[in-house]
């Protein structure tokens, strides 16, 4: 399975770093790479979709990365099965999915990708949280438990490769890493910050089973809240695990070396790599750059900013000078290309720019508080 055995040997065992104080140095092209990250961020930002293109493309991007992620995990599920409950959940609102697994990992995942409260400063508390909404509905798992034993990552042929943190570490060396995260990493690019995440994650490996799920979910929480909310439109995982032997050894050579040099730059490349594809497929899509006029442009623009609903009479303060009638005739052609959604009759009308992204988080919101509820609970009964 690894290729890099005679220049280390396995099993690779997790050093202990407490206080945890990586060494970081990568080469200069890995900061160009991070700036054009960011200007492709903007660049997304700034695209307005129908709503149906909107859709579509967050499908096509959260199937990807779930599929990819817990197909590594042996979940079953095709691509298309993913997609299709992935749909299922923009369409009915995920309070209204109640399966078995292993569709259910799937909802767990959009669960967490769409998690408002996850993201800073990051806690024990949250990863654990994450864990445990991940592994809803899996009766072999025990979500939201650190390890109480130690353990041992082999390959499928029973070759020891990773020798993960002794258990009666793991809640020190977390804290001592996630200190780190929270006052240092933050001084850094997104992709830098997160890969390192990541790789302390995988390398403490906290629970006893879906720690990978854990930490690619954990990775894609952190870009979005630290400066690339629209790397959730990115078909990351692609990228990243295109080589499955290449990334784990790359893991395990990040650990025997201690240095985050190549980690750094593989992430970085596979985030970038997952930006440009994206601006690529919206650029044809997008609303700014279609036949529209100048009037509905504006109004689009201010729209998606605004992101509430609105009425004629806050579209008016936008412009001067153009009549009621046409701000009127203007909203419904925006309406009738799916750009905006609307409520009401004539007179108290409101308008809204369509983002199914919000639609979803807000049908989720309550089975999400209801889940957070049911995690303390479970929690405070753990500790009696």
């Amino acid at each position: 399975m690894i290729n890099d055995f005679n220049k280390f040997g396995y099993p690779v065992k997790h050093k202990r770093k407490v206080p945890f104080n990586p060494r970081i140095s990568v080469p200069p092209e890995v900061s160009n790479w991070n700036v054009e990250i960011i200007n492709l961020e903007a660049e997304l930002d700034r695209f307005i979709l129908t709503e149906k293109d909107l859709v579509n493309s967050i499908i096509r991007a959260f199937s990807s990365n779930i599929h990819i992620s817990t197909e590594l995990e042996g979940n079953p599920l095709t691509l298309e099965d993913v997609r299709r409950l992935t749909r299922g959940a923009f369409d009915k609102g995920i309070n209204d999915m109640d399966t078995g697994f292993p569709s259910q990992e799937i909802i767990n995942h959009i669960l967490c990708y769409i998690a408002p409260k996850f993201g800073n400063p990051l806690s024990i508390d949250v990863l654990k949280q994450i864990h445990w909404l991940l592994m809803i509905g899996n009766e072999n798992i025990q979500g939201g438990k650190f390890r109480d034993h130690p353990s041992v990552i082999e390959s499928s042929t029973g070759q020891e490769l990773f020798i993960p943190a002794p258990h009666q570490y793991i809640e020190e060396e977390l804290i001592s890493a996630l200190t780190w995260i929270n006052n240092t990493a933050p001084c850094l690019y997104p992709a830098i910050g997160g890969s390192i995440l990541f790789h302390e994650f995988e390398s403490i490996h906290p629970f006893s089973d879906g720690n990978g799920r854990a930490g690619r979910t954990l990775f894609h929480i952190y870009l979005q809240s630290h400066g690339l909310p629209n790397s959730k439109l990115c078909f990351i995982e692609q990228n990243i695990v295109s080589d499955p032997e290449k990334y784990y050894e790359l893991m395990a050579r990040t650990d025997h070396t201690g240095d985050y040099r190549d980690l750094i730059v593989h992430f970085t490349k596979a985030v970038l790599s997952s930006y440009r594809d994206a601006v690529r497929r919206y650029l044809g899509k997008d609303l700014l750059s279609s036949d529209l006029d100048e009037t509905s442009k504006r109004i689009l623009i201010k729209a998606k900013k605004h992101n509430r609903w609105f009425n004629l009479n806050l579209v008016r303060t936008w412009f001067e000078n153009i009549s009621d009638y046409r701000l009127r005739t203007r909203l419904n052609l925006l309406i009738i290309r799916g750009a905006l959604k609307d409520i009401g009759t004539t007179r108290d009308k409101k308008y809204r720019y369509a983002d199914p992204l919000s639609d979803i988080v807000e049908k989720s919101d309550s089975r999400n508080e209801l889940l957070r509820r049911i995690y303390f609970d479970n929690r405070l009964t753990d500790t009696l």
